[in-house]
């Protein structure tokens, strides 16, 4: 009924950063479903009472005619250690509704926290966020992602981060990494590149 998403931060009854998830929506909508949406993604968008306090996730779930709504109080997932497993025909270039396969991905990181996907030696994401790496001075995230998220995007064009085509074996000459997408930003502790599971 809706094959793609978007998923949004809301905070204190704002959304953050709306223009990225414009230009993504936009660009999605033209490859998946033709030429121009006839709705816009924020259009006539009322925030309910009850989700104006504190940080939400805001989940639009749309076809080529309409959108769906979703509100829900966000809690940030405390990640502290990743497994990498392999999938090297994975495809995923937009928020597709149907993510069994990265679920299915997911299912592997034994005692583990999250995955960070790999594929044919090139790393990736995690299965639901960008990631980025500390080498001491500068954040890198990979070059080619499965998703190009909207928070990676707007970091790169400020110059907060920077792109490098990233193999496994380049991993361990970094400090630690971050997810992050809509809902995680940079404010969030790093994760020492130890705690990576190979």
């Amino acid at each position: 009924m809706y094959p793609l998403f978007e998923s949004l931060c809301v905070q204190d009854g704002q959304i953050l950063h709306p223009k990225w998830h414009q230009l993504r929506f936009q660009k999605a909508y033209q490859n998946y479903f033709g030429p121009t949406p006839p709705f816009d993604l924020l259009e006539a968008l009322e925030i309910p009472q009850n989700f104006r306090q504190g940080k939400v996730k805001l989940k639009i779930q749309y076809n080529a005619t309409r959108r769906d709504l979703q509100f829900q109080h966000y809690k940030m997932q405390n990640i502290q250690s990743i497994r990498l497993v392999a999938a090297d025909d994975l495809g995923y270039s937009y928020k597709y509704c149907e993510r069994e396969k990265l679920e299915s991905l997911w299912a592997l990181r034994g005692t583990c926290d999250d995955v960070l996907i790999v594929r044919k030696g090139w790393v990736t994401d995690s299965s639901y966020a960008n990631v980025v790496f500390f080498d001491g001075r500068e954040w890198w995230t990979p070059e080619v992602p499965l998703l190009e998220g909207t928070c990676r995007a707007r970091l790169l064009a400020h110059g907060q981060i920077k792109k490098a085509a990233l193999r496994v074996e380049d991993i361990q000459t970094f400090k630690g990494l971050k997810l992050i997408n809509a809902l995680r930003d940079m404010d969030q502790p790093m994760i020492p590149i130890e705690n990576l599971m190979f």
